[in-house]
């Protein structure tokens, strides 16, 4: 497989061989791809994890947030809900 590569990413692809990071070009385009996979099998794994939530929007079962007041309102709600799970889990434990 050939491929070109543009000129700053060939000089920054030379630095880091010049540096010692890596011991050539292959490796590092090599670490490229690894971390390229890496960021599209996280990128993966969140849509996943979000897909539930979106077909719950999907279906209409969202809370509308109407001002940042509001905003406000439900965050601490979520916060003090945080607190007191965290305030049981504690005594939970002594």
């Amino acid at each position: 497989m050939t491929i070109e590569i543009p000129p700053d990413l060939q000089q920054f692809v030379h630095n880091m061989v010049d540096t010692g990071c890596f011991k050539d070009e292959t490796e590092v385009v090599g670490e490229a791809i690894r971390l390229l996979q890496e960021r599209q099998r996280r990128i993966e794994d969140l849509r996943r994890d979000i897909q539930p939530a979106l077909d719950q929007l999907d279906r209409g079962e969202g809370i509308k947030i109407n001002s940042e007041e509001e905003l406000r309102l439900f965050f601490d709600d979520i916060q003090r809900h945080g607190r007191q799970r965290y305030d049981e889990a504690k005594q939970k434990r002594q």
